[in-house]
């Protein structure tokens, strides 16, 4: 049998067992496959590895019949060495290169053959190749081949070295002992194309063959160019390792068109009509997504002076939308594009009504421009019986808008205890007081005027309304002076109200009236003496005359009540005065 059929009919034995078993490899395994170009012998090596294994294949042979070895290429790349080993994190194409011989000293090729090469001017086309030539050492050539080759709009092969590894593609060469062949290697290039209707993607173009090739959006988020609201979210690609990823990745063994999916989504703006408080729901939704629009009943500011009740949902936007239930805090909505929708809230204000005394009423929240009636119950405090009390005089509204300006005073002339305000702002209202001290001005005689409760600072006349008492039998009080909080002895005085204040009125006794009293009952018990020495000696005449000695003396002034014409001369008044008739001058 030929030995080259021998050789292919083994070959082809083994790629079938290697695809039979490559139906049963589980899943966590990769393929190698091993093979010659042009087809001409078996290598060892190819099969299945697990992920991350390494795989040794054979050495190729450097010759076969009337092929040369030329090299390896793994997965279209050209690969040093030989045997070569590969890493399984993938499954991978090792092909040795085989060039037929030619007569002559000078081998020129192109792997693969794809364009023509020029030889000292001469063009050689693919189908002419491999060129053999019989050059004298030490004689030059110039040797030159086209840098990429256009094989379809997706499809190229781009110099890569020579054989030599000489990088340029048009070179010239001097003929010595070691001058054997010339090979063009070329490598094959896929063009990637990744499209995207949004944003930019970074990593296509032409990629070499075999390769793994990756590929990334910049963003997976982008504005629409025309409106801000509307932006578009990446969802997939349609193919690749990774095809939720932005970062993707694909093997090129032919040219991949990849695109990348969107899905719109539109901005809700969710506002108040609360300073510094934002409901919940604000956001990007993607169209038909159903939403929920929730928002508190009702608010406090931090300051808690201001409360904010619900009032309705309303559409603001450009783009209107119909809000279910809209007078309720808790609803939903459908989004099938962008809109911007306002919880509205009613604002109260709260009236702080405060008073160091009393207990003023019509404090709370009130509707923005309600009236507010305040009242105070009482107009008087007493911080101490009969020496201090708080007298009510009059509101500290700060600059509050209030309705009964006209009528700020009572009939009285003290403020009005009855406040209306309007509530158009958090306010403050505060009641102001006026002390007043007691004044308490005592006497023991006479009547005191001035006594009561007078304003701080107020100047008090105070007086007695006599000097001296009527006098008596033996003496009678005359005013002396004012004690206590006050020092002075005139009857009319004035004190002045900073403090409770106590006032005594002090007196004397004055004896003069008993003194006089006294001389003249003195004067009237000596003439009564007088007149009873002198009654005895007419007594004891006018009982001789009568014969009447032992006649008592009161049956003689019993007598004595009807006279007789015979009347002692005792009896008859005086002609002179009594004096003279009492010191018997007569």
């Amino acid at each position: 049998m030929n030995p080259t059929l021998l050789i292919l009919l083994v070959c082809v034995i083994s790629f079938s067992i290697i695809e039979a078993s490559a139906q049963v490899v589980a899943s966590d395994t990769f393929t190698l496959t091993v093979k010659s170009n042009p087809n001409i012998l078996f290598i060892g090596g190819g099969g299945d590895y697990k992920t991350g294994t390494t795989a040794n294949i054979d050495a190729a042979p450097k010759t076969f019949e009337d092929y040369t070895f030329v090299g390896w290429q793994i997965d279209g790349r050209w690969a040093d060495g030989n045997p070569i080993t590969v890493r399984m994190d993938n499954s991978h194409s090792a092909i040795a290169i085989y060039s037929k011989d030619k007569v002559g000293n000078i081998v020129i090729d192109e792997i693969p053959k794809v364009s023509e090469i020029t030889v000292d001017g001469t063009i050689y086309l693919p189908a002419e190749l491999p060129l053999s030539f019989s050059w004298v050492d030490g004689s030059t050539h110039i040797i030159s081949t086209p840098s990429i080759i256009k094989e379809s709009p997706e499809t190229r092969y781009v110099f890569d070295s020579w054989k030599d590894k000489n990088k340029e593609s048009d070179r010239t060469i001097t003929v010595d002992s070691n001058s054997k062949e010339f090979i063009v290697l070329y490598k094959t290039q896929h063009y990637l194309k990744p499209i995207t209707d949004y944003g930019t993607v970074v990593g296509g173009g032409w990629q070499d063959a075999g390769k793994t090739a990756t590929f990334e959006l910049e963003s997976d988020v982008v504005l629409d160019k025309k409106d801000d609201n509307v932006r578009y979210i990446f969802d997939s690609w349609d193919k690749g390792d990774y095809v939720n990823s932005p970062s993707n990745s694909v093997d090129l063994t032919e040219p991949v068109t990849v695109k990348a999916k969107w899905i719109p989504q539109y901005k809700l703006d969710i506002k108040t009509s609360v300073p510094e408080y934002n409901t919940f729901g604000t956001g990007w939704y993607g169209q038909g997504k159903q939403v929920a629009l929730i928002a508190e009943d009702e608010l406090q500011s931090s300051d808690s002076d201001t409360k904010y009740v619900f009032d309705k949902w309303v559409s603001k936007g450009p783009n209107p939308v119909l809000i279910p239930n809209a007078q309720t805090a808790s609803t939903t909505i459908t989004i099938d594009q962008p809109y911007v929708i306002e919880a509205t809230y009613k604002e109260s204000y709260r009236l702080n009504v405060w008073s160091q005394y009393g207990s003023p009423t019509g404090g709370g929240f009130y509707s923005s421009g309600e009236i507010a009636t305040i009242t105070l119950p009482q107009k008087e405090e007493i911080v101490e019986p009969n020496k201090i009390k708080k007298v009510f005089a009059g509101w500290n509204t700060f600059d509050a808008r209030i309705m009964n300006q006209d009528v700020a005073k009572d009939v009285d002339g003290s403020s009005a205890q009855n406040l209306l305000v309007i509530v158009d702002k958090p306010l403050n209202i505060t009641t102001t007081w006026k002390t007043q001290y007691y004044l308490d001005v005592q006497s023991q005689e006479g009547k005191v005027k001035g006594d009561g409760w007078y304003d701080l600072g107020r100047m008090v006349p105070i007086s007695i309304d006599q000097r001296s008492t009527p006098p008596g039998m033996w003496s009678s009080s005359v005013f002396e002076k004012w004690t206590g909080d006050l020092e002075s002895t005139d009857l009319n005085e004035r004190v002045v109200m900073n403090q409770p204040k106590t006032v005594i009125a002090e007196w004397k006794t004055d004896n003069t009236p008993g003194i006089i009293n006294g001389i003249i009952l003195a004067g009237v018990g000596g003439i009564a003496a007088i007149v009873y020495t002198k009654t005895q000696k007419n007594r004891g005449a006018l009982s001789k005359s009568l014969h009447m000695e032992n006649l008592p003396f009161e049956k003689f002034l019993s007598l004595r009540k009807k006279p007789q014409e015979n009347t002692p001369s005792f009896y008859s008044k005086p002609k002179k005065n009594i004096l003279d008739w009492l010191l018997g001058r007569e």
